[in-house]
């Protein structure tokens, strides 16, 4: 803990308008305030070894996460009701007092035996948290996701160990602690921009969401989505049939394929000319397509998330190229649909997939010729998906608000969200070379996985490789799925991914 004399320091507030994209996960996780939870909040778990020099940890921890917090002040922003139907409401920053966010937002957690009974047992806090298990020694950083995504979460995860491995290191005492943070006090950081205020900072369009070819790239997007509904899904608990079903608490099931398996895989793939992430979906896919389905459901739709930080870089100006979008929403859910889904073989579900996961997103759509679109600046050109992030959002958000119609079967398709190679996030050793060349108070992650509270009917699929190895995780709430149930799945989606791709399976 940072020493009394910080006890008072505070730097002033921040505030700015929501974007699209958090407004519609602040929706989300407002649907859940009658019952005090939240849907899609993000853990990342880190399970930690410490150097034998460390006997008590918490100390590094807590400045660590100090100084993360001073590095990204929307970890504490919170979320400011709009002063008017046409206002979407602000991110505000309120002014820090160091010593309260640690006290309020560092929590010692000795009566779960690991973190995932914590996950299962947490209520919606309304700023971003961390948790150290003592008996399991794993650190949780847990937020809303109206505030950062998966792969923002991965590299606030491998920025907090670059951070706590150089306390470890340096051991400094609480007078050089108490200099750095009066240093990162004295000169704050801000709240970066929105996904949209970014994207129209380096948009090809002049005349902004209203441009005719805009408009008309978002309606086929969302057309695409349409098409597919009502879309397969897994069938929920006999007590969860009803629509008045109350969610419950969150739960997670996980499970990994060894460097061998994962590598026959990787090769596999390779062969067919697809992602990894299409393999597992097509698996997904199948997989849910096996079990009895409402009679109008005969396709697979949904929305795959696709980080959009690589174009926002590519595409960036000299006002914005050093924008930090480690905490914030910096992507978008591309459309996908599979029709004729009980007919198709494993490679041809995968290849329909893939076309959408192999999408050029700086090249995303070209816009026909049209009497209507002659009026914009855009005619003829083709546009990427940063230049359809605000009118897709609207359309986006506006149909998930939108109730099921009467005589459709409610949604219970599974997602899938890829955080893929995380080897080049997440280290598995962390070492200070300036400080301890001899590597002797290295920090090391034994392991980690990413979770979301879940408030629907919809499983969440997570999958990354780490280590050599794939991960497959589900998230789910426990109101309309056991966890018998989902474990199951996640192994027939792992004996389907490995009898796809032609490998043996040795558990089946």
């Amino acid at each position: 803990m940072s020493s009394g004399n910080l006890s008072s320091a505070s730097i002033k507030g921040f505030s700015r308008p929501l974007g699209n994209l958090e407004g519609f996960f602040k929706s989300l996780s407002d649907s859940g305030k009658p019952i005090n939870r939240e849907h899609w909040i993000i853990h990342f778990v880190l399970r930690l070894k410490f150097p034998p020099s460390v006997a008590d940890p918490i100390p590094h921890l807590q400045y660590a996460w100090e100084i993360l917090r001073l590095r990204h002040p929307t970890l504490g922003a919170i979320l400011q009701e709009p002063e008017s139907n046409n206002s979407r409401g602000s991110l505000s920053v309120g002014p820090l007092n160091i010593r309260e966010w640690t006290d309020n937002t560092f929590i010692v957690c000795q009566e779960y035996a690991d973190a995932d009974k914590l996950f299962s047992a947490l209520y919606p806090t309304p700023t971003a948290t961390c948790y150290w298990l003592p008996t399991s020694c794993e650190f949780v950083i847990r937020s809303s996701h109206w505030r950062i995504d998966g792969v923002g979460m991965a590299s606030l995860g491998h920025e907090f160990m670059t951070t706590l491995v150089n306390v470890v290191t340096t051991n400094a005492g609480a007078p050089s602690r108490d200099l750095l943070l009066t240093e990162l006090l004295s000169s704050p950081s801000s709240v970066p921009p929105s996904l949209e205020d970014l994207a129209r900072a380096q948009s090809h369009s002049q005349s902004g969401e209203d441009d005719p070819v805009l408009a008309a790239g978002a309606d086929e997007l969302v057309s695409i989505f349409l098409r597919g509904v009502p879309s397969i899904g897994l069938p929920t608990r006999d007590s969860s049939a009803t629509t008045g079903t109350v969610p419950g608490p969150s739960a997670r099931v996980m499970t990994s394929l060894d460097a061998e398996k994962t590598a026959q895989v990787s090769a596999a793939c390779r062969n067919m000319d697809i992602k990894v992430t299409s393999a597992v979906h097509a698996a997904i896919v199948r997989v849910t397509a096996r079990f009895p389905q409402h009679p109008l459901c005969k396709s697979y739709a949904a929305f795959a998330p696709v980080d959009l930080r690589r174009a926002l870089d590519k595409m960036a100006t000299a006002h914005t190229k050093n924008v930090s979008k480690v905490v914030g929403l910096y992507f978008s859910g591309l459309p996908l649909r599979v029709d004729n889904v009980f007919t198709k073989s494993f490679e041809e579900v995968a290849r329909d997939l893939a076309i959408v996961y192999g999408r050029d997103l700086l090249r995303f759509w070209s816009p026909p010729l049209s009497a209507e679109m002659e009026a914009s600046d855009l005619e003829g050109k083709t546009i990427g998906l940063l230049d359809l992030a605000e009118p897709y959002v609207r359309r986006t958000t506006a149909l998930f608000n939108t109730p099921v119609p009467e005589g459709l079967p409610p949604v219970q398709t599974p997602d899938l969200s890829s955080l893929g190679r995380m080897e080049s996030s997440i280290k598995k050793e962390y070492a200070d070379e300036n400080n301890d060349p001899d590597g002797n108070r290295k920090v090391q992650v034994v392991d980690f996985w990413v979770g979301t509270e879940m408030l629907t009917r919809n499983v969440q699929f997570h999958v990354w490789s780490w280590d050599g190895s794939l991960r497959l995780g589900a998230s789910f709430n426990t109101s309309f799925y056991g966890k018998e149930f989902v474990a199951e799945v996640v192994h027939a989606v792992i004996a389907e991914l490995l009898d796809g791709c032609g490998i043996g399976n040795d558990d089946a």
